[in-house]
């Protein structure tokens, strides 16, 4: 395969799906250091792009209500002239687009039946692999010629993201630990009456304050004593909030590796499971801080698992002075 010059990334997904899939982007500009790299993704998630300084352009698909037609997709293809697409996130309707506007090398994976549309296909089983997420997007640069795994995702903190930060929790706070109590609803979440009494418990005994970050989440009251930043930042502002602590914690969701990828200590909630564990979704600088309950998973509706029920404040508190004792 030719060196291709003008690349576009397609992972129009939720915000930690696109997170961890950046090393796939910075290893083709590694790689190709003269050629351009692009992200088709949805506008949400699309806000770290501040802090992404690797990557070109970012491409939206849609305005956050409905997503970009084929034909607009195709459109939007032929117009920036691509001539590599890399389908992290596969589509029937983005697959058709790259066919149809003729890109000439177009990377999915194998087990679909759009995967006909590829012309280099890869044939990688997701479920079950035991493998991260991160190196499942990376095997699909094998195709051209490139063989990577083990990557972190990386960000970088701005200037704006640091002055926002200090705006919204002052310019020389004590020691705070972030909480996010919110989730998108991708995997089970630890109960919200579990971190508010968390909350207490590491202003109290653990001596540090506490931030409540969320996008408008529905989490209720938190004790007063929190600084509560729910639905009160923007992506850079919150990058500079969790920058800042000296502890993220949140069940398995896009902040969670937001803060991984920043380099901040994190501790995660997630459930013994196949499809939405830790081994696949993990925040991968900070795996020692993933907390699970002792049994598996065996929820067959996976929207009423209360598994997580089973790690108690009391084993998360333990958690904490765990990790930032050592």
């Amino acid at each position: 395969m030719k060196k291709p010059r003008r690349i576009l990334i397609v992972r129009p997904d939720r915000l930690g799906d696109l997170i961890l899939s950046l090393p796939v982007a910075e290893t083709l500009r590694q790689h190709y250091p003269e050629s351009s790299v692009s992200y088709l993704a949805a506008p949400g998630p699309a806000q770290i792009k501040p802090l992404v300084p690797y990557v070109d352009q970012w491409y939206l698909d849609g305005d956050g209500r409905n997503r970009l037609g084929l034909s607009q997709l195709i459109q939007a293809m032929k117009s920036a002239k691509f001539d590599c697409v890399i389908e992290l996130k596969p589509s029937l309707r983005t697959a058709a687009a790259a066919l149809l506007a003729r890109i000439d090398a177009r990377i999915g994976t194998a087990r679909r039946g759009f995967s006909l549309f590829y012309n280099e296909r890869v044939d990688i089983h997701r479920k079950g692999s035991g493998k991260h997420q991160t190196d499942l997007d990376l095997e699909l640069l094998v195709s051209l010629g490139i063989e990577v795994n083990g990557l972190l995702p990386r960000l970088e903190l701005t200037a704006t993201a640091i002055a926002g930060a200090k705006m919204l929790v002052g310019g020389d706070p004590k020691p705070y630990i972030v909480m996010h109590p919110g989730s998108g609803g991708s995997a089970p979440n630890w109960p919200i009456e579990y971190y508010r009494e968390l909350a207490v418990m590491v202003m109290e005994s653990a001596g540090y304050g506490v931030v409540i970050t969320g996008n408008n989440d529905r989490i209720g009251d938190f004790d007063e004593r929190c600084v509560d930043l729910n639905g009160k930042t923007d992506m850079e502002e919150l990058a500079g909030v969790i920058a800042g602590a000296a502890l993220f914690i949140s069940g398995s969701t896009g902040p969670l590796h937001l803060a991984d990828s920043l380099g901040v200590g994190c501790m995660g909630f997630f459930i013994r499971h196949q499809v939405v564990g830790p081994e696949r979704w993990g925040p991968r600088r900070n795996m020692a801080g993933v907390m699970v309950p002792d049994r598996r998973c065996q929820c067959r509706d996976l929207s009423r698992c209360d598994c997580l029920r089973q790690v108690t404040p009391e084993k998360a508190l333990n958690m904490i002075e765990s990790i930032l004792g050592s």
